[in-house]
């Protein structure tokens, strides 16, 4: 009797393991919201000064490294896509449970919320990084239809059906990428849309918001009352404003008066903030990282006059925030790298200390070509007549060469793996591989082709060729 119950116990047990690891496999894995808020858990308690909440606005506008670079300010941002006002005010009393912070900033973007209840993803990306407690069930209550809550609390009823789409990632998520060892929160836009600068007027006209945005919004604001915070509400810059917008936004204003709260509309404020909408937006609603180092760079100084918020750097038990500077710093370069058309900047930007540079001769090529020159030349590439391949690593030069021969190398780090291959083919002529984490680079078949990983970012920063098929033109 008792082996059969010991048996019984033990086959429970592990069943509940199989039934934990394939929620955890099957869960919806997403840092647009989702771990946004699992991060936030992992903090040090009462570590966080400066706490943001909101929408996608929010993650895309306060660059958490800016605020540390030039202030030393530690700062978080906690938001999620289209997050309603209702979501932020339960995820901000979930924050409130172990951070304090010396200021909470309201993205208020989501004021001109006009539907009882946002799409279901969004709900899901809003709600499903909350650990089960109170906030969570009154957060669903708040955001989900009342005949979709049951499921929608289960959890694996949203995504049981996943394992039709399942990827390397649902077994690895956040293992491998440098992102998340120090995230903050902060989501960089990567790429450059040029869009048109919105021209709304300065209308003081007002437009009510919907009783349930209302509700929510005078609710975050005596929230911090009741905690004695400090609360500001910002509206980040963004190019889709409509007129309707603005006067929400004023009606929202006249509320914050009623709080004392300072309310901050950087799209009235344009002498404050001089955003260029050609080349700071990675689209119509959104700033790319490039914007959000201006704007944070220009309101970090609006609230180190006006709060006392201290500055941690050089403070050891911050030093995630230095590296999560870092690895912001070098996303900038990446992408400034990947936009710069003029070879000459290029042979500077890629001698970077935390780049790999690897280079590849191949085809018909002429080294002595102007473009193809200069590369080689600024990483120290003199034998390349008879074609090769080649890695320069920052700060240590040439680490390795094929010569003209055959040689091949391969190496890995603790989260990347990469091959590098010269064969001699039947016609006499060689193939060069260069291959990182299973994916093969190559942009030209006649000329150089040169790939750029950076170490800090853990990505490839940038993959061009000068093509000797075009004149030698740069080529990506």
């Amino acid at each position: 009797m008792r082996k059969t119950a010991v048996k019984t116990v033990g086959i429970i047990m592990i069943l509940c393991l199989v039934l934990w690891y394939a929620n955890h496999v099957l869960s919806i894995k997403d840092d647009d919201g989702v771990y946004s808020m699992k991060k936030f858990y992992e903090l040090d308690k009462n570590t966080v000064d400066v706490l943001v909440v909101g929408s996608s606005h929010a993650y895309s506008s306060f660059n958490t490294g800016v605020l540390w670079r030039e202030q030393g300010i530690s700062s978080y941002v906690l938001s999620g896509s289209a997050q309603p006002l209702w979501n932020s005010y339960y995820c901000l009393r979930e924050a409130l449970k172990t951070q304090t912070p010396k200021l909470i900033v309201l993205e208020g973007y989501r004021v001109v919320e006009e539907e009882e209840f946002v799409d279901i993803g969004y709900a899901i990306k809003n709600t499903y990084g909350m650990k089960w407690s109170r906030n969570r069930l009154d957060a669903v209550w708040a955001g989900v239809p009342q005949e979709e809550r049951l499921g929608f609390l289960l959890g694996y009823t949203q995504y049981h059906d996943r394992y039709k789409e399942l990827s390397e990632e649902d077994f690895t998520f956040h293992k491998k990428a440098e992102k998340y060892r120090d995230w903050r929160g902060f989501e960089p836009g990567m790429i450059t849309e040029s869009v048109e600068e919105p021209d709304i007027g300065a209308s003081t006209e007002c437009e009510e918001l919907t009783e349930k945005s209302e509700k929510y919004y005078r609710a975050i604001l005596a929230l911090a009352r009741e905690r004695n915070i400090p609360i500001m509400v910002v509206v980040a810059p963004f190019a889709s404003m409509t007129e309707e917008d603005l006067m929400r936004f004023n009606t929202a204003q006249k509320i914050a008066q009623e709080y004392e709260t300072p309310f901050l509309n950087y799209n009235v404020m344009r002498e404050e903030m001089p955003i260029n909408y050609a080349t700071d937006m990675l689209d119509e609603s959104h700033l790319n990282i490039r914007g959000s180092c201006k704007f944070t760079s220009g309101w970090g100084e609006y609230i180190a006059g006006r709060y006392h918020i201290p500055d941690h750097r050089g403070d050891l038990a911050y030093e995630g925030w230095e590296r999560n500077a870092a690895y912001l710093d070098a996303l900038l370069k990446d992408m400034e790298l990947r936009e710069t058309e003029d070879t000459g900047l290029i042979q500077e930007a890629i001698l970077q200390n935390h780049y790999d540079v690897f280079v590849s001769v191949d085809g018909y090529c002429q080294p002595q070509e102007a473009a193809v020159s200069g590369i080689l030349a600024a990483l120290g590439i003199s034998d390349a007549q008879g074609g090769g391949l080649w890695h320069f690593a920052g700060g240590d030069g040439i680490v390795w060469s094929s010569g003209n021969g055959e040689d091949s190398r391969y190496f890995e780090t603790d989260r990347h793996d990469f091959g590098l291959k010269r064969v001699q083919l039947p016609d006499g002529g060689y193939d060069n591989e260069i291959v990182i984490d299973n994916q093969r680079y190559q942009t030209v078949e006649n000329g150089i082709n040169v790939v750029v990983f950076d170490r800090i970012t853990g990505i490839v920063a940038d993959s061009f060729g000068i093509d000797g098929d075009d004149g030698y033109q740069l080529c990506r």
